[in-house]
This record gives structure tokens, sequence and C-alpha cells, in this order.
């Protein structure tokens, strides 16, 4: 992994919110504060970056002294969450030579001017999990990143949270007939023989203390896993260390339903097309029916598209809208800062011109901690 002192710079640089000097006051037809909850008509007051009141808790004189941005009769969602990215980082978030590197932090390889940070508001992204690569079985720590602007007005991303779960690989992009392991069975003996290790109280070093954070529960684990076999041995580590999973892909998961359900995992779903397989666009359906947690992942650009897909075979719209905001924040632990627009979250909001999973509906404006980064504001009324 990609450990440049000049990038570490850049990701300090990057960690500072720019300063709100006005409070905002952010009105629309409907604001969704999170899905199933919305005002009608709806207002935010934002403050330094955060949702400081709702509704009729903003103070009269706060309401007073705000900037006043009127959307009209658009409607205001929270900002989408990504659970899972490397956003082309993907060589820099491996580590070539060993496959098993837990203690490697994906914050170290952020670049906040890198250019596909550029693309996320404009599709309704406004914070993300930067995960290091699957092409390691144990690849490291994911970090919750942020598009976002300078005081200049130009584009750069920032760290929001530097440490959040365990990321580890069972597909075959983490087998290398050039090194170990070489096979599904490899990587699973890889890693009942350091989590045994640190179940056993083993005194090791950052690699054994990761795995001893996610046995006490203290860190939880995303896993990529897509066939029936790999989802298998994966539910099988889980259950026999104790620890629920969050599966990353899983292709096969309606053949591991029951397991699923009662292991208490959740799932990020890879992107979903219009010429898959009924049972797989189905899928999410079937697991918001199951009690499921899952979120839709994959590519950044096709993720509303793949929530309008799952609604149309069989998905509740709220289930889905929370599927790109409440369910992968609560996946990531920060459901206090993302995912909703409830009093202390970050001001992160889409506007649109309807409900964003009617495809008619159209993508007015992006805000990433009160600061608009994609579409447009509209005329102020004072």
């Amino acid at each position: 992994m990609l450990r440049c002192f000049s990038l570490i710079a850049l990701g300090a640089i990057a960690l500072t919110v720019p300063a709100q000097a006005q409070d905002l006051l952010v009105k629309a037809s409907r604001i969704v504060l999170a899905p199933g909850t919305e005002l009608a008509p709806g207002q935010l007051l934002i403050r330094a970056g955060k949702v400081q009141y709702v509704g009729d808790e903003i103070p009269t004189e706060a309401r007073q002294n705000a900037r006043v941005i009127d959307y009209g009769k658009a409607v205001i969602t929270p900002g989408f969450v990504l659970a899972q990215a490397t956003l082309g980082q993907d060589a820099d978030l491996a580590e070539a030579a060993f496959a098993f590197t837990p203690d490697l932090l994906a914050a170290e390889a952020f670049d906040p001017w890198h250019e596909d940070l550029d693309s996320l508001a404009p599709q309704g992204i406004t914070s993300f999990a930067l995960s290091p690569s699957q092409r390691n079985v144990a690849g490291g720590i994911a970090a919750l990143a942020k598009p976002g602007t300078t005081k200049a007005g130009d584009h750069m991303g920032r760290i929001a949270e530097r440490e959040l779960h365990l990321h580890l690989s069972l597909n075959r992009a983490a087998r290398n007939q050039q090194r170990a392991p070489t096979s599904l069975i490899g990587a699973l003996d890889m890693l009942r023989t350091v989590f045994t290790a640190a179940k056993s109280g083993v005194q090791g070093g950052p690699d054994i203390a990761i795995l001893a954070q996610v046995l006490d529960g203290s860190r939880r684990v995303f896993a990529h896993a897509d066939t029936y076999t790999e989802l298998s041995g994966l539910l099988d580590l889980a259950r026999d260390f104790n620890f629920e999973p969050v599966i990353v892909g899983g292709g096969d998961a309606e053949k591991v339903m029951p397991r699923i359900t009662e292991q208490k995992a959740g799932i990020v779903l890879s992107t979903l097309r219009p010429e898959m397989r009924l049972a797989q666009l189905r899928l999410p359906g079937k697991l918001a029916a199951a009690g499921v947690p899952f979120a839709f992942g994959g590519d950044p650009k096709q993720l509303r598209m793949s929530a309008v897909l799952a609604v149309r075979h069989g998905l509740d719209k709220n289930a889905a809208l929370a599927a790109m905001t409440r369910a992968p924040a609560e996946m990531l632990g920060q459901e206090t800062n993302v995912g909703a627009l409830r009093t202390g979250c970050a001001a992160d909001f889409n506007v649109w011109s309807g409900h964003p999973l009617d495809l008619h509906s159209s993508h007015l404006a992006s805000w990433v901690d009160g600061q608009l980064l994609a579409g447009n504001e509209p005329k102020e009324d004072r």
C-alpha cells in the first residue's frame, strides 16, 4: 500500500472542513430527514457544516439571522453514502508482496485531489468508505472520506474518519499464483490461523491487535465473497470466531439466505444492471423481506440506477433510499454523522425535482458539510 509522505500530508490538510461564516436556512417543499421521516414543507438550519435544527425546532432569532436558500417545490434527501470504494486507486490500496496486511490504513493512500472525487457529488454521493483493495486476503482498515472544496473553491476531498472496519477478501482477486494463498482453502486457513492466535491471547504485533478488536466486537469486518463456497467459508469463519460480517458482493447470497439472516450479516451489493438474471434483480427485495441489512454499492455512477432497478423488481422506495443513506452509514458505524439529516449530522444533502428513485426526477444540487459541490443554488430570498 502506498505510504507516500506527500499524500499523508495532503490528507492532513484535507481534514479541515471549510468554515461557514453565517447560518443557512434551507427550505424545500419536502425534506426527508431519514427514509420514512420527512417534513412537508421542510426547513433545516445549518451551522458550521452540521444540521443544527430542523423544522419547528429552529429558534426565531436563528431563522431571522440566517441566509435563506429556498429550493421551492424540490425534494431534499440525505446525501448518498457509498459503503465501499477504491476510486481508481486500487493499486495504491493493495500490498503486492503480502496477502495479509490488516494493520495498513487506506487513509494513508488517500489523494484529496484525485480526479474521481469530482464525479461523486454529481451522482449524489456525499461520503464513502475508502477501502483497501480486494486483492489482499486481509487488506487493512477502511476510512470514511468525503468530496469537498477549499476556501478558494477548488475541489479537494478529505478524510472524515481515519479508521473504520477491517477489510477481508475471499474472492478470486485475493488468490494469486505468485504468492500464498493460491486457493480459497488456503485463504481460509490463513485467516483461521491468525484469528486463533488472536483468540488465544498471543502477544503479537499490530496485525494481531486488529484481529483482537474484531473478536471483542470493537471493529467490524467487511469481506468480499461472491460464490456459494466463498460465502459459506466466510460465514463458517464468522460463526466460529463470533463476529457479524458485512458481505461485499454476495452474488450467490440467496443460496445462503437462512445463514445470513441467522448470523446477522449485512450485504453491500454489487452494481445492478438491466441485463442481469431476475434472481439478482429481485435479491434486494428478498433481503428487505428477510430483514437483512443491505446497501447498494459497486460503480458510483450506477448507484442510483441500481436502486431504481431494485424498486422495479419489488423493493419498496423507502427501503431503496435507506440502502443508499441510513443503511450504509449504520454498517460503517457512522450513523450519527452521515446518512440522515437529523440534528448533529453533517449537512450532506441532495436536491431533486421529485423523488430520487423516479428517473424523470432531475438531480438539482448536492451539498457536503453545508457547502454546495454540484448543481446550482437558487436565487436568495434576501
